[in-house]
């Protein structure tokens, strides 16, 4: 079985809705960062204040079948081949430290029939 980080960077008002899909699609955790893309450096000519709208990014360590579901999913509910409304990739992992072999055994009993 082979395991992917998947990447989630998703305007901040859509970040509860993005946790919801993942949630669903069985995603047993995830590390939420807060993003800031260049275009959030301009600032607004009207009111000299700077766009402090940012993004959230979603990491995920998941089985690749599974984290290509979640992120077809993700592309679907949050129209991610918009403008603006984020993007999602995934990337190989070749080593990891810090998970142990029996939370992987769990993550793969916790999967729903069929995603392993």
């Amino acid at each position: 079985m082979q395991f992917v980080l998947l990447v989630a960077v998703v305007p901040r008002s859509q970040a509860d809705r993005a946790i919801d899909i993942v949630q669903r699609l069985g995603a047993a955790g995830l590390t939420l960062l807060d993003g800031q893309g260049i275009a959030q450096l301009r600032r607004n000519p009207v009111m000299d204040l700077k766009d402090s709208s940012g993004r959230k990014v979603l990491l995920m360590v998941l089985e690749t079948g599974l984290a290509r579901r979640m992120l077809e999913q993700l592309d679907t509910e949050l129209d991610l081949s918009q403008l603006g409304n984020g993007f999602a990739v995934t990337l190989p992992i070749k080593d990891i430290a810090g998970i142990k072999p029996e939370q992987i055994e769990h993550l793969l009993r916790t999967l729903p029939d069929g995603h392993a």
